[in-house]
This record gives structure tokens, C-alpha cells and sequence, in this order.
């Protein structure tokens, strides 16, 4: 596998081995694995009483072993896979690979019961956070909005009855600062509060422009705020309230920059036809790629070929614009025999993203004379008058901003039982809206001939892309459980919900084509004119030629506004569901559960808004889940955990960028018809002897699409890269060259994306006692297989192997009033692939040859610093 792992893991055993003949004569009770409570099923049992692939993490172990962040979470959590450059995350194949909004997350995330679409609150400081626990597998009943994966809850420290403090702060590389704390008590009697609030910076990043502008990578200025009550009232109702405010302004992930390109670009492609716009006629690639060849050419050897170089001018950012507000509230009647409790939130944020689209720092450059338009006899008045028979000057200072306006509410009632019966049971509904925008726009800010285009609408921001969507959401549920425990050592549990969802809205589109050929179409060498507005012809929604299927999801013919000169169209459809969970469990004793279950999980359809394509609508996914599990203490001291699994999984989601081999490509949301998704995990924790803990995680997934014909591969149209699969057949004949189109690829057997088909974790830590305290060390290893970021299994989507050494020390008194922690990530400073993304250089030269460009994720570089804590 990787001879460094069974190094790390050999010292281990050694180690263990030593401290065994140290401590032979040691209490039992000191290796006994401590008992962990969660709230996975709405209710407390015991980690290894439910019968669910579960990983849970509390603030303690957390602080034990160096989880800090959701990538660290996905270290240590079997089958769980999470991109930090586009915030997406995914259990055992299935997840989401896309940030629009109309597509829902495949793995639902909720914060003290709460919904929400993103995963930075499951990373925040183990001072805020109790604990973590991620429900691998759908959870199709208690937790039915888009849980087709799986589940993740975040669960709050919550206010205590005895006055209580704690102040953290940090420094580290790259000139890291955090300070942090929480202070809680009692009010009155029956009556407590906890306040908390947060700050981290960061002044250095991990990429450097070269252009001498800012770094980028992990640069961060954040603030987070909260406060919390909670209390009693009366004898038979509680409640709890949390307010929380937060605001960032960050050069990082998720949004900033994670890597860069590959390949450097193929300058001997261009011509002055490629001027155009490209994929989506979205940019004038053409001019992008002139400026990009060179500079990352010339990049590449200056910097020795730096992966963590960057050229580009333009401000990059990625913040809150404004405060983001966040209310929380459980309100609890106890009765006899049954608690009736209401779970309700509303959030709301505003998010902006500004990026060098051109990814490069030049300001300026002429695009020649076509030479076959500069004879007598083809340079007549009439083209000079349109600007043809002269060189044009670009200016690719390209800008793209990306924002969100979001706000949501969310509403639970459920009622559960409570006594001591063999029938134990859960009844509840569920209402949950959202509303929100996504504009998109790219600009060329120092192009002035994008403000007056002749013949249209006014672009006095001088736009070449511009999309939007005004959406709203509705989802509405009602759901039952029921465990049986029909003798002393068998349990049946049985769910069922059934769920509705709703989406409407409206979007918006608008295209310039800078450069473009009189006649429109981008693929004709020779003629241009600086500006034409080709949004009509473009954002049209027409069905393609020969297709008479109904475009689901539309409402009415997209209609141009002639003041704005930007083209919009109504969406609108729903979906349901009925989905559940039907399985036994065996409890022969107090250490051992096995168990079987059988689960239907449910994403909604959505849409692939902005771009008023053919068929915006995608429809819903299921998967029927299999699972079989075991639990078992088998010692006091060794546990583990395992589960075997099969999916068959239907209709996934999947954004294709499908292109000819000569012209523009078209973005279609594409269902897979037939995946399978099957596996084994294996989570364990060993104390040998007193002090000594081992922990060893392992997963096998194999997630594999079994049917999905016919896709072309954006990057490769023409499937002439090596180990591309033929294509299946040959589509109507391209208007302008004459030549058939592919209809695409036979995918199947290709993998799902970013599901790595093994994966390792360790981690071993002992602690010394010494009389005015402890000393704790600790290290971990983590060892990922490769993975692909496309459903195409292609060398230049693929991100190899790789692996990650942390290790850190803590130092703790003995009154546990304070702790000092030295902390080491990437201790080797390995420069590895998280994921690799490939898009075709698009240079219409004869015969359609193209170049690919590959863009990168890296793992964050070597980090180290010390942190300080302090308890009352």
C-alpha cells in the first residue's frame, strides 16, 4: 500500500508493546473503552446500542487527535469524501457535484437539528462544537431532506449550571492568529446562559503571486459571535435558544484558491477566429488563452515550476458581505410516556466571490490582421467600416463575481416515547423554505467597446457572461420510527416518511460575443467584430434538431428584455417520495449487536438554472441501501465497528459539459441511470494497556456507474486521448463544417466521483503522568487512494494517492486549569492533488485540434504552532 504506512504503523505496535510490559500490572478499569453517548436516531443511546454505521467525534477527541477542520473530520470517517475548494461533500459515492443552487446536497448536514445546504459549521472550534456525528447510509426517516447519503449533526455545547470559562488562542505559520472563548452559568434558578465569540486572521498564504500582488490560500479575517439560553419552564417544559452572528473576508478555501493550472496552454492554436467565447460562448477564451500561454510558460521556469505560483492582477476575494444571522430554538413538553418537542431555525447570508477569471497580470495585446482579409480585393469600405480589416486591441483583464443571497426557515414537531416498554416509537413532521439568489457575471472592465455593443441594450458594465436565478423551495415531510424489541435479544425498527418538494422560480441570462465572426457563429475563421450580443440566438431554450420531448420544468418561451437586453424564462415543478427503513438487530449480550436493515433514500430534482439551456430540469435520485453491521466490545479495551453495504443507486445527479469536436460546447444536468455503490468499513479503538490508545480506521468502495450511455467528455470531444473509450455513434452533420457530431461515450464502469476505492487512517497517543500534570502525544496517519473528478476515468481528471503525517503534543496540569499544545500538519510537506479538474484550450485550428488544460486542488502545505488554553 505505501511502505511509510506500515513503518508508522510497526512503531506503533512496538510501542504498545513497550508500554504493555510497563504498565502489566495496571488497572483494568484504565484500558476500558469510555462509553459515547449520541442523538443519531432523535434520541440518547449509546454509539454501540444503534444500529447505524456511525462516527462520532467529541470536542475531547477532537483536541486529542488534531481534528480542527471537515477535511480532518474526513480523515478519520470511513467513506467520507469532502472537497474543501468547492465545499462539497460525499458518503460512499454519493454526494454533490455541483454549487448551484437548484441541486441539492446528496449528504444532509444539520446543526442542532437544524438544516442547512453548507458544512462549515461541522468544522468550527471544538470550544463551540460537543460533538459530530455522521450517520453513513440514508437516513431516509428521521433526517429525509436529501439525506440519500447519509446524515451529519453538529451538536453545541450548551450552557452549565456552575459558573464556567474557557479563553483558547493560537499562533501558528504563516503568520496564524486565533483567539477564542466561551463563558457559561447559571442566571436564575432554572435559568442559564453561555456566550461565546471568535476571531482568526491570517496574514500569509500558501500561494504567492508572482505579479507582486497579495497571497492567496488560507488567508483569513473571521468573526463569529453566539449566545445561548436555555432553562426551565415550569415543571414540564424546557426550552433552549442560540443566537449567532458571523462575517468573514477570506482569500481561501472554500471558494479561493486551492491550486492552479497544469498544462500550460498551447499558444500555436491560436488564430484570430478563436477569439470567441468558447464553451457557452461564456468568454472570450481566445484572448485567454494568447495571454495565458506565455505568462504560464514563462511562470513555470521562473519559479522552478512552483506548483504554488500564481500571475494575476486582479482582486480575488471570497466573504460575507454582510452579517450572517442564525436562530436556533428546541422547545420541549414532557409528558407521561412521551416527549413533544419542536426543532426551528432560520438563517440567512450574503456571499460574494471575485476571481482573475483570465488568471493572468497582462493588461493588454493586439490581435493581428486575418491575412486573408487584407488584400484590395477582400478589404473593401465596407469592411473597414465594421472594423474588420483592422487590428483589434484586447484587454484581458477578465472578472468574474459569483454571489449568494440565501435565507431559510426550518420547522420540526415530533413526538417520542420515553417509556421502558419493549415499543419504542417517533412521529413527526417537517416544513422546510428557502429563498435565494445566485447572480453570475464575467467582465472585461478595461474593454471599453462592451459598454455601447451596436444594436442592443446598453452594457455599462461591460458583461461578456452574465447569469442568474430567483428561486424559492419548499419541502414538507411527515415521518414515523418504531423499534420493537420482541425478545430479550432481537429489536425490529421500522420507518417510513413520505416527503414533498417544490421549486419555482425565474432565470436570467445575457451573452456577448467579444471578437465574434459577423455571422454569429464563433467557429468561422476570419471576420470579426469587436462586440455583438448574441443572447437571443444563444439563451433560447430550443429544443436541439429532431428532439420533440417536452422541456419539463419550464414555464413559457424565455422573452428578452430590450431595456436590459438580458433573456429570461420561468422554472417550475415537484417532486415526492416515499422512503423509510425496515431492519433487525441481535443482542446476544451487553458487547455485541449485530444487525441487517434495508433503506430508500430520496434527492429532489432540481435544475440547471442561469443558463436557459434545452431541458434545465433533472430529475430526483433513490437508492435502495443494503447494509449489514457488527458491533464489539470484545475485551473492555479493543472495539470495532463493521459495516458491509450495496447501493443500488439510481439516477445520480451529474453536471456534464458535452462538446463536438470543432465549436461551442452545451452544459446539460445529466441522471445517470444506474450506479452501484458497494463496500466495507472498519472503524476500531485498542487501549492495551493504561494510557495507550490505537486507533484504526479502513474503508473498501467501490462505486461504479453500470449504465449511462451516451456523454462526450468536454475536455476530449473527440475521444482521441489516450485510453478515451470510442464514440458510441455519430450525431447529426454540424452545419458549418460538414461534419457529423458524436453522441458520446458508453461510461459504464467508470467511477463515481471523488469516492477513493481504499482508504486508511491511524493514529496512535499515549500519555505520561507526572505529578504537577500530563503529557500527551499524539500522531496520525492518513493514506487516501486516487480518485477521479469527473464520471469520465481519464488520466487528466485523476488526482493520485496520497498521504499525510500530523503529530502534537499537550501538556495539561493537574487541576486541568490549563493546556499547551504544540501542533504539526503535513510534518513531510508533501505537494499532493486533492482533486484534478481538465478543461479543453479552446483554438479552433484546422482538423479541430485543441490542447488540455489541467487545474489542480492542493492539500494545504506544511502547518505548525501552539496553542494555549485556559480553563476556570
Amino acid at each position: 500500500m505505501n511502505r511509510r504506512f506500515h513503518l508508522l504503523a510497526a512503531s506503533a505496535l512496538v510501542s504498545a508493546a513497550v508500554a504493555g510490559g510497563a504498565h502489566a500490572q495496571g488497572s483494568s478499569d484504565a484500558t476500558m473503552i469510555e462509553e459515547l453517548v449520541i442523538t443519531a436516531e432523535k434520541r440518547e443511546q449509546s454509539l454501540q446500542d444503534v444500529p447505524v454505521a456511525v462516527s462520532a467525534f467529541t470536542s475531547e477527541k477532537r483536541d486529542l487527535i488534531g481534528i480542527s477542520s471537515v477535511q480532518d473530520i474526513t480523515n478519520f470517517t470511513p467513506g467520507l469524501a469532502y472537497s474543501a475548494g468547492t465545499d462539497r461533500i460525499s458518503l460512499r459515492g454519493i454526494g454533490r457535484l455541483t454549487n448551484n443552487l437548484a441541486s441539492e446536497p446528496g449528504v444532509a448536514t444539520y446543526v442542532d437539528g437544524i438544516y442547512t445546504s453548507s458544512t462549515v459549521e461541522v468544522g468550527r472550534s471544538p470550544l463551540f462544537v460537543d460533538r459530530v456525528e455522521i450517520l453513513r447510509g440514508p437516513q431516509g426517516t428521521l433526517y429525509g431532506r436529501n439525506s440519500i447519503g447519509g446524515a451529519i449533526n453538529a451538536i453545541s455545547k450548551r450552557p452549565t449550571t456552575d459558573f464556567s470559562g474557557e479563553i483558547r488562542g493560537s499562533y501558528g505559520n504563516y503568520n496564524r492568529r486565533v483567539l477564542e472563548g466561551t463563558v457559561s452559568g447559571p442566571i436564575t434558578e432554572g435559568l442559564r446562559f453561555r456566550l461565546g465569540a471568535s476571531m482568526t486572521k491570517q496574514d500569509e498564504g500558501w500561494f504567492h503571486n508572482i505579479a507582486g500582488g497579495p497571497d492567496e490560500g488560507d488567508v483569513r479575517d473571521e468573526k463569529y459571535f453566539e449566545g445561548q439560553i436555555e432553562g426551565d419552564l415550569g415543571e414540564n417544559v424546557d426550552f433552549w435558544l442560540k443566537v449567532a452572528r458571523s462575517r468573514y473576508d477570506n482569500r481561501s478555501a472554500p471558494g479561493g484558491r486551492t491550486g492552479g493550472g497544469l498544462t500550460p496552454q498551447d499558444s500555436a492554436l491560436i488564430t484570430p477566429g478563436s477569439l470567441s467565447p468558447g464553451a457557452g460562448y461564456g468568454f472570450a477564451f481566445g484572448q485567454n488563452v494568447v495571454a495565458l500561454g506565455p505568462a504560464r510558460n514563462s511562470a513555470f521556469v521562473t519559479t522552478g515550476g512552483d506548483l504554488r505560483a500564481f500571475s494575476t492582477n486582479a482582486e480575488t476575494f471570497n466573504k460575507l458581505t454582510d452579517y450572517s444571522d442564525q436562530i436556533q430554538t428546541n422547545v420541549t413538553f414532557h409528558m407521561d410516556g412521551a416527549d413533544l418537542k419542536y426543532i426551528g431555525g432560520f438563517q440567512h447570508y450574503k456571499y460574494a466571490l471575485q476571481s482573475d477569471f483570465d488568471g493572468t497580470a497582462i493588461q493588454s495585446y493586439t490581435i493581428p490582421l486575418n491575412p486573408g482579409l487584407t488584400s484590395p480585393t477582400t478589404c473593401t469600405p465596407t469592411f473597414v467600416a465594421l472594423n474588420i480589416c483592422r487590428p483589434l486591441v484586447a484587454r484581458p483583464n477578465v472578472v468574474s463575481l459569483y454571489q449568494e443571497n440565501k435565507e431559510w426557515f426550518s420547522h420540526e414537531l415530533n413526538l417520542a416515547s420515553t417509556n421502558d416498554g419493549p415499543l419504542q416509537w417517533i412521529l413527526g413532521a417537517y416544513l422546510y423554505n428557502e429563498k435565494y439568489r445566485q447572480p453570475f457575471d464575467i467582465t472585461l472592465p478595461d474593454q471599453a467597446e462592451l459598454a455601447t455593443p451596436s444594436g442592443a441594450a446598453a452594457n455599462p458594465r461591460r458583461i461578456i457572461y452574465y447569469t442568474d436565478q430567483s428561486m424559492e423551495a419548499w419541502s414538507r415531510a411527515a415521518f414515523g420510527q418504531i423499534d420493537w424489541q420482541f425478545t430479550d435479544t432481537l429489536k425490529l425498527t421500522a420507518g417510513l416518511r413520505y416527503t414533498t418538494d417544490k421549486k419555482k422560480g425565474v432565470e436570467s441570462g445575457r451573452l456577448f460575443c467579444f471578437g465574434c465572426s459577423a455571422a454569429v457563429d464563433p467557429r468561422v475563421l476570419g471576420s470579426f467584430t469587436p462586440v455583438l450580443d448574441i443572447t437571443t440566438s444563444t439563451f433560447s431554450g430550443v429544443r436541439p434538431a429532431g428532439v420533440t420531448d417536452p422541456q419539463n420544468g419550464v414555464i413559457g418561451p424565455a422573452v428578452t428584455d430590450p431595456a436590459t437586453g438580458i433573456r429570461r424564462r420561468g422554472l417550475y415543478d415537484t417532486w415526492d417520495a416515499w422512503t423509510g427503513t425496515l431492519g433487525l438487530q441481535w443482542q446476544p449480550d451487553s458487547n455485541t449487536l449485530a444487525y441487517a436493515k434495508y433503506s430508500r433514500g430520496y434527492k429532489a430534482g432540481g435544475f440547471n438554472s442561469g443558463t436557459i439551456t434545452a431541458f434545465p430540469e433533472t430529475d430526483s435520485e433513490s437508492v435502495d441501501a443494503y447494509e449489514l453491521g457488527l458491533k464489539k466490545d470484545w475485551t473492555g479495551s479493543l472495539q470495532t465497528n463493521i459495516s458491509a453495504f450495496y447501493y443500488d443507486y439510481q439516477d445520480a445527479q451529474v453536471p456534464v459539459s458535452t462538446q463536438p469536436p470543432v465549436g461551442p460546447s452545451t452544459a446539460i444536468f445529466y441522471n445517470i441511470p444506474k450506479s452501484r455503490s458497494m463496500g466495507i468499513e472498519l472503524e476500531s479503538i485498542w487501549q492495551p494497556v493504561r494510557n495507550l490508545q490505537i486507533l484504526f480506521n479502513y474503508s473498501f468502495l467501490d462505486a461504479t456507474i453500470r449504465d449511462s450511455c451516451c456523454i462526450t467528455d468536454g475536455a476530449d470531444p473527440a475521444a482521441v486521448a489516450p485510453g478515451a473509450k470510442p464514440v458510441s455513434s455519430l450525431g447529426p452533420v454540424d452545419p458549418i463544417t460538414g461534419a457529423p457530431t458524436s453522441r458520446g461515450q458508453d461510461l459504464s464502469g467508470n467511477h463515481l466521483p471523488v469516492a477513493p476505492r481504499n482508504k486508511v487512517s491511524f493514529n496512535t497517543n499515549y500519555t505520561w503522568e507526572f505529578e504537577p500534570g500530563s503529557l500527551t502525544g499524539s500522531v496520525s496517519y492518513v493514506w487516501r487512494d486516487k480518485v477521479f473528478s469527473s464520471i469520465f476515468d481519464r488520466s487528466y481528471y485523476e488526482a493520485p494517492a496520497r498521504s499525510q503525517i500530523d503529530a502534537r503534543v499537550a501538556w495539561k496540569d493537574t487541576a486541568d486549569r490549563y493546556t499547551v499544545i504544540l501542533y504539526g500538519k503535513n510534518l513531510t510537506d508533501q505537494e499532493d492533488f486533492d482533486t484534478m479538474s481538465a478543461t479543453r484550450q479552446t483554438g479552433y485550428a484546422p482538423g479541430g485540434a485543441y490542447n488540455l488544460n489541467r487545474t489542480y486542488v492542493l492539500v494545504p502545505p506544511r502547518t505548525y504552532g501552539v496553542e494555549l488554553q485556559y480553563r476556570w
